[in-house]
């Protein structure tokens, strides 16, 4: 049984089930989606952008977030911030989230990789 230490922080009102596995899923992914450029082909990172887009325009956002909320769109993010007590602009996390973030991430990955010549542990 989870203390109840554990179940505030991972369940709030707009949520399905306090899925602790979903939670760290989402927090696995984007922590392995946040280091790509340092240790993924650049190749590979713009795949998984364009993974990440399919995924947006076929499930109408993110499926770990559909699992994880009623509100479908709700993010992780945004109720992650929450639960820091901050209160962001949903449509602009959004956004940001999805049309600056990845292009971020693979112009890291380009500029680490092919102008500063830095070799990965996963390469293409």
């Amino acid at each position: 049984m989870a203390s109840p230490v554990l179940i505030s922080v991972c369940y709030s009102e707009n949520m399905k089930k306090p899925l602790i596995i979903i939670i760290i899923t989402h927090i696995v992914v984007i922590v392995l989606a946040y280091t790509a450029p340092f240790w993924l082909d650049w190749r590979l990172v713009a795949v998984g952008v364009v993974l990440n887009y399919i995924q947006i325009l076929i499930f109408k956002g993110c499926v770990l977030s559909h699992a994880q909320f009623e509100d479908k769109k709700q993010t992780f993010h945004e109720w992650y911030l929450r639960k820091f007590g901050l209160q962001p602009n949903r449509s602009i996390l959004n956004f940001v989230l999805r049309y600056i973030v990845p292009f971020v991430l693979l112009g890291i990955a380009v500029l680490y990789q092919v102008i500063f010549n830095f070799d990965v542990l996963v390469q293409f």
